[in-house]
């Protein structure tokens, strides 16, 4: 996905500035404009560089930057950001309710500048003041030495000059309705179906992930349909967990499958790396960038550009353990709402930093906006299923005929868990640090308590890339029982 960012300030030196940050998130190409309020930038990926009207636009008196996708039916739009001007000249700040997609933009015309992040938060945004003007960047390193208070925009809100931040509509449409769980299921998998061959029909995707898990092993036994032999990639710690299991998947439909055995070595010399481009330190966030950043790093060796993955399907069809300590439908219905609307600074936030820090584009199918919509009509007892409360449930039903017995009952386990990387960066970082040092600052700024020595050690990481107080505030804990 680009990187954008913008001021409201005439300081061009300051967003090329921000844009030599995010370079990452867009080698191939760097575009400023400046107009009469607004300077906005942005930077292209390989995947993007030939549909440069998919990333910005002008036109009139407008000019836009986007970081994300529109579809329009079953088609991803190549000229999604002309697409956007040209409805905001339609429609003003009525707009974002209109689209369909996962997306962050703005837009500068010669009297307003208006930013918009989708309800789910799928594509990063942060800003800041500085003397008065306004900075905005795709990641929070990029605002580093611009302004002193850095925050991060709020998902499903729309700001402009004239009316400040203020929440959109999410859009209204007509949910498929069903009565028994294999009606639900059916209809689950037509959405993913049409999903995948959304996020494919550019002809842009070359890769995906394949951990063995029910999710990934779901999204390639699709996308393989539309793309035979396509490749896939999984790491790991050793020749178990997911490694035998991704190769399984992988014979079944026939991919490319690129494998790789990681050691010690590795993780410890990306664990700071991954902090960084991760933007946090709570520890079961670290253990997933650190796999994540791995996977990403081997996709990118061998060539891989734009990616489809299987993130959002345990937000919105109950595959978090922690779900099942609720005692009541309360319980779980607050802790799920609180998984989904926080995804986009915990799992959506890993994910997108650890493929960007190596310049690949990623899609994740689950998080179309008709298969969540569809999902928050799901009964969570239909997700978690009966006595042992079976993860995912309703998704295992969608896919048993089409998937090994042992992955279609394959148990939830995360992706580091089931790499093996989070017990191997845990014995690294005991080496390191002790107990005693974590008794003397058990926490970190705004009360957020260590959990473990591990993320004792990861703050310091991160302190010393991000001293300002300002980015330890964005941090939040991701299990919903110990939120912080």
């Amino acid at each position: 996905m680009a990187g954008i960012v913008g001021t409201t300030s005439k300081n061009r030196r300051a967003v090329e500035a921000m844009l030599t940050r995010l370079k990452h998130r867009g080698p191939v190409h760097t575009w400023i404009k400046k107009g009469d309020v607004a300077t906005l930038g942005g930077c292209l990926l390989k995947s993007e560089a030939e549909a440069e009207t998919r990333v910005h636009a002008t036109g009139g008196d407008g000019v836009t930057v986007l970081d994300g996708h529109l579809f329009q039916g079953e088609a991803l739009l190549t000229n999604a950001a002309e697409v956007i001007l040209r409805s905001y000249q339609e429609s003003g700040v009525d707009l974002p309710q209109e689209l369909d997609g996962d997306f962050t933009f703005a837009i500068a015309t010669g009297s307003d500048l208006m930013l918009v992040r989708d309800h789910i938060g799928s594509h990063p945004l942060y800003y800041g003041y500085q003397d008065g003007e306004l900075y905005f960047s795709s990641e929070a390193k990029g605002l580093l030495d611009v302004v002193t208070d850095v925050k991060e925009f709020t998902p499903g809100q729309v700001f402009t000059l004239t009316s400040g931040f203020q929440p959109y509509p999410k859009p209204s449409e007509p949910v498929p309705s069903f009565e028994t769980p294999q009606q639900a299921a059916k209809i689950l998998r037509e959405l993913l179906q049409t999903a995948v061959k959304r996020c494919m029909s550019d002809g842009a995707v070359d890769g995906a992930l394949l951990s063995g898990g029910l999710d990934s092993s779901v999204i390639t036994f699709l996308a393989t349909k539309h793309r035979p032999g396509m490749n896939t990639f999984v790491v790991g710690m050793s020749d178990q967990g997911d490694m035998p299991r991704a190769r399984e998947m992988a014979r079944l439909i026939g991919s490319n499958h690129h494998e790789k055995i990681c050691t010690s070595d590795d993780v410890a010399r990306v664990l700071p790396h991954a902090i960084y481009y991760l933007e946090s330190f709570e520890d079961s966030c670290v253990h997933g960038a650190v796999a994540h950043y791995l996977a990403a790093e081997f996709a990118a060796e061998n060539g891989a550009t734009c990616m489809l993955c299987g993130e959002g399907s345990d937000e919105f069809l109950g595959g978090y353990h922690e779900l099942k300590q609720a005692s009541s439908k309360a319980e779980v219905d607050e802790a799920t709402e609180y998984l989904i609307s926080n995804a986009y600074h915990t799992g959506l936030q890993r994910l997108d930093r650890a493929f960007n820090a190596h310049s690949i584009e990623y899609r994740p199918p689950f998080l179309d906006r008709h298969v969540t919509n569809f999902c928050r009509n799901i009964p969570h007892e239909w997700k978690q299923f009966g006595p042992d409360k079976i993860e995912k449930w309703i998704l295992r039903q969608a896919f048993a005929a089409d998937l090994p017995e042992s992955i279609a009952q394959r148990i939830k386990a995360p992706f580091a868990s089931g790499a093996g990387i989070d017990k191997v960066t845990r014995e690294i970082v005991e080496q390191r640090i002790s107990q005693e040092e974590i008794n003397r600052d058990p926490q970190a700024e705004a009360g957020f308590r260590f959990n473990s020595l591990a993320e004792f050690y990861y703050y310091r990481i991160f302190k010393e890339k991000f001293p300002d107080p300002s980015y330890s505030k964005l941090v939040i804990r991701w299990d919903p029982w110990l939120r912080c």
